[in-house]
């Protein structure tokens, strides 16, 4: 069974771009989209990802909050903050919600593929 990964951004080219990415790694995954916060909640309460990638500054709510909410409904799922907004507070409020990684959008290419890699395997351990 392919691991599901919620792709949580305002942005539908980015979304895209990121499901690109895992095409050229070849990632045995199965994506899902989310352009604002309250549609990331309920897609993922409907999904049950193994991984979200979870913007910050969204539509309809900030991705912080929807992460407390995803978190509640399904603790084993990793979430992987993905931001424009690399900043201390942030860094710190993503820490308190319990992500997985925090990675500036700049750092993307170098640290997204390795941070996926790292929560497929405990995917994998879990199943």
């Amino acid at each position: 069974m392919k691991a599901k990964i919620l792709i949580i951004d305002d942005s539908a080219d980015f979304r895209a771009q990121v499901k690109e990415y895992f095409k050229m790694h070849d990632l045995d995954v199965e994506t899902f989209e989310a352009g604002t916060a309250e549609m990331g909640v309920a897609k993922a309460s409907c999904v049950r990802p193994d991984i979200v990638l979870m913007d910050i500054h969204l539509p309809h709510g900030n991705g912080l909050e929807a992460t407390k909410y995803i978190k509640e409904e399904n603790p084993d799922c990793d979430v992987i903050v993905l931001t424009m907004l690399d900043v201390e507070v942030f860094r710190q409020a993503a820490q308190n919600a319990a992500v997985t990684d925090f990675i500036g959008k700049s750092e993307i290419y170098e640290r997204l593929l390795p941070s996926v890699e790292r929560c497929l395997r405990t995917v994998k351990n879990k199943k």
